[in-house]
């Protein structure tokens, strides 16, 4: 009966909150005490299971293996990138060539997506703008803007295709479809 009760005694009281007064409140005062019940519980809860906490070393046996785990990941990293580079491409007749190829469309994607990106943009921008704007400074500026990321992105789609054509002729005597010599990588 003692057990009984008090516990009758608490469901009736949050009865009445939740009936009576909660509805009546504002957004902010319940999320206020909301706020307030949440913090007060979690110090209460790590103040009643402090000792747990403090005793909890399962950190340990991850510390043991930690070697283990870091060389797993670098293996797993270095084998996708060398799956990365030598991924195979459209064109080429044989394995090795089409490997040699995947990895340069990959290069020259990666060295030019980034100016095409940014030319884009800057000739959405210019085009943009008004025609009483286009006389004015600031169109003038995007214009020039445009016209430096075009001439950067033209010089590297240059490099990319130039270092493309050198590197064409050059088989690897090492490493099967590599473009060039394995002293060169």
């Amino acid at each position: 009966m003692q057990l009984f009760i008090p516990s009758v005694i608490t469901i009736v009281i949050a009865a009445v909150l939740a009936f009576l007064v909660i509805p009546r409140t504002g957004a902010l005062i319940l999320a206020s005490v909301s706020l307030l019940a949440v913090i007060a519980v979690g110090l209460h809860h790590y103040n009643l299971f402090y000792s747990e906490y403090m005793l909890s070393t399962w950190q340990n046996g991850i510390g043991a293996n930690a070697s283990f785990i870091v060389l797993a990941l670098a293996i797993v990293f270095i084998i996708s990138s060398i799956l990365f580079m030598f991924r195979g491409g459209d064109s080429g007749s044989t394995a090795a060539a089409t490997a040699a190829s995947g990895a340069v469309n990959t290069v020259k994607e990666a060295l030019s997506a980034p100016f095409e990106a940014m030319t884009a943009s800057v000739e959405k921008v210019a085009n943009a703008t008004s025609t009483n704007a286009a006389n004015s400074g600031a169109a003038g500026f995007f214009n020039k803007g445009l016209a430096a990321i075009t001439g950067v992105a033209n010089a590297a789609k240059s490099a990319v295709t130039n270092a493309t054509k050198n590197n064409a002729n050059k088989t690897s005597p090492f490493i099967p479809g590599l473009g060039f010599r394995a002293s060169e990588v």
